[in-house]
């Protein structure tokens, strides 16, 4: 599946780059190397003082979305944003965003969901965290759909530092 998805990669992706030590690579992106696509996702974010953007390739969660998305014939597609603490990035790249194994997330938010939360903005975003913007992370993430059922239905694109 592997040599698969890597034939079929988003455009964007780097593709120098062996996933034998590592699932999930990090791209550090730069205002000059990467303009269109830095600008474009620093848009999402309205002026807030970004630190750093990196572009996240993991191909295994990447291809779990492409193969969902082909089986339920999904046309839909939006960006949502997760904020995540620092502590938990690692936690949250290489376990797509699953909060259970968070140890910073906020207590009674999750009681009753099986899924992160994900917000259509980042003013939304901004709004319901409880910890300090200098203490998260926000993840930028493609969605199949408005209600997710299973992991495969989204994917993290990118990671933004404050």
């Amino acid at each position: 599946m592997l040599s698969f998805v890597l034939t079929h990669l988003p455009d964007n992706w780097d593709t120098n780059v062996s996933y034998k030590t590592s699932t999930v690579f990090e791209v550090i992106l730069c205002r000059s190397k990467n303009a269109g696509e830095y600008e474009s996702v620093e848009s999402m974010f309205y002026g807030a003082n970004i630190s750093q953007i990196s572009r996240v390739q993991n191909p295994f969660q990447y291809g779990r979305y492409m193969l969902r998305r082909e089986m339920l014939n999904s046309t839909y597609e939006n960006t949502v944003f997760h904020a995540v603490h620092k502590d938990d990035l690692n936690t949250a790249l290489k376990f797509n965003c699953d909060y259970r194994r968070y140890s910073r997330k906020r207590e009674g938010i999750y009681e009753n969901s099986q899924h992160p939360m994900f917000y259509n903005s980042f003013s939304d975003l901004i709004n319901k965290i409880i910890h300090p913007i200098s203490d998260i992370n926000v993840l930028v993430l493609k969605i199949m759909t408005k209600a997710p059922k299973t992991q495969c239905d989204y994917y993290i694109q990118y990671v933004v530092e404050f």
